[in-house]
C-alpha cells in the first residue's frame, strides 16, 4: 500500500464534520480521513439505466396511487349512501 502524499480539501459544515467523525469512530479504529477515503472510493453513482427504470416505476406508482385514492373516494361515497339508506329505513 502506498503512502498518501496528496491532500483533498473539502468544505464542510461543523455539524456535518461532527457527524462524519462520529461515523468514523463507530466504524472502528480508523481515522476520519481513512473513513472518508473509503467512503469516497467505494461510492458508485447510479447507472443511468437504473435511474430511468426507477423513474418509470415511480410514475407507475403515482398513477396507481391516484387511481387507488379515486376508488377509495367512490367506495366511501357508496358506504355513506348505504348507511344513510339503512338509517332512513329504521326511522
Amino acid at each position: 500500500m502506498s503512502l498518501a502524499s496528496e491532500r483533498l480539501v473539502v468544505p464542510i459544515t461543523a455539524k456535518d464534520k461532527a457527524r462524519v467523525e462520529k461515523k468514523a469512530a463507530m466504524a472502528g479504529k480508523i481515522s476520519t480521513a481513512e473513513y472518508v477515503r473509503r467512503a469516497a472510493l467505494n461510492y458508485e453513482p447510479a447507472d443511468e439505466a437504473v435511474v430511468a427504470e426507477l423513474r418509470g416505476l415511480l410514475d407507475g406508482f403515482e398513477e396507481l396511487h391516484a387511481s387507488t385514492l379515486a376508488q377509495l373516494d367512490r367506495t366511501d361515497a357508496a358506504l355513506d349512501a348505504a348507511l344513510a339508506h339503512f338509517n332512513r329505513a329504521r326511522a
